[in-house]
């Protein structure tokens, strides 16, 4: 069986979430399996000097952003708020619940995807508990048990797990994808990557 794609993300990036369904789709086309892994961007930053706080970038970066993300969320046909009540949100929580969902065996892409739109669609706080225990409610799931074990030591220890990965993978930010052990950032490699498993060579 072919290796999984590498997802490295946070859902307060809404890089990260203009590309799921497109990254779910491609995979699912390709017969490939999402490995999802939430990181500690801000260490990611640090760590390679790459990347910078919104609050702390150029005008004419934040200027662009807000013309850039209206755009690819018209062309990936995506409902997007790109100036959310609740941004920037912390992203632990957000992040960690998903890692205490992956390690409950329940669906990862659900629950991404759930806190995503939530964020980015629905004006949730998806740094807020009761948002949060909410949003997962919705899905079925048992969200005070989820938020609980968000907590732990060991969900903590997958984060920090992952976002090592990530910087052995050379990802600098997200969203940041690896097939085949090649590195793709930006949910604009979206068609880049499913050429590539459809058997494109440079």
């Amino acid at each position: 069986m072919s290796d999984p794609i590498k997802f490295y993300f946070a859902c307060v990036s809404p890089w990260s979430y203009l590309g799921l369904d497109a990254l779910k789709e491609i995979a699912d086309k390709h017969g490939r399996t999402i490995a999802y892994k939430p990181t500690d961007v801000g260490r990611t930053w640090k760590e390679t000097g790459s990347g910078k706080p919104l609050g702390e970038r150029p005008d004419v970066m934040k200027s662009y952003r807000l013309l850039e993300l209206p755009r690819w969320a018209a062309w990936r046909g995506v409902p997007l708020n790109a100036e959310p009540k609740h941004f920037p949100a912390p992203f632990y929580l957000s992040s960690n619940v998903i890692i205490a969902a992956g390690q409950a065996g329940e669906d990862m892409f659900a629950v991404t995807r759930a806190l995503m739109r939530g964020c980015w669609v629905e004006e949730r706080n998806i740094g807020d508990e009761r948002d949060v225990t909410e949003i997962l409610d919705g899905l079925g799931l048992d969200g005070a048990t989820l938020v609980a074990a968000a907590g732990s030591d060991v969900v903590a220890a997958e984060l920090s797990a992952n976002t090592d990965e990530a910087l052995a993978d050379n990802a600098w930010s997200v969203p940041s994808y690896v097939v085949d052990g090649e590195l793709f950032y930006g949910q604009d490699r979206m068609e880049m990557i499913d050429w590539r498993l459809s058997g494109g060579t440079n």
